[in-house]
């Protein structure tokens, strides 16, 4: 089999793939970010070119769903 996708987009979507199997709760992967809804927050993991392969960030929401507060992701 041969891909047309570059080996970072492979290597994200291997990463994705990964996390989904580990991972329990609400899940989004995207082009380039994946999302996991914590139930009290969102992580979002963004795909970067660092050591990690991603950024990751912890997003909170109000009740109406405005981003009231975002924290790196520890």
């Amino acid at each position: 089999i041969v891909s047309t996708h570059s080996p970072f987009v492979i290597n994200s979507i291997e990463n994705a793939i990964m996390e989904i199997a580990r991972y329990t709760g609400g899940i989004f992967v995207g082009d380039e970010y994946t999302m996991k809804d914590h139930g009290d927050y969102v992580e979002i993991n963004i795909d970067a070119d660092n050591e990690k392969g991603h950024v990751s960030y912890d997003l909170y929401f109000d009740e109406d769903g405005r981003l009231i507060r975002w924290e790196p992701h520890k």
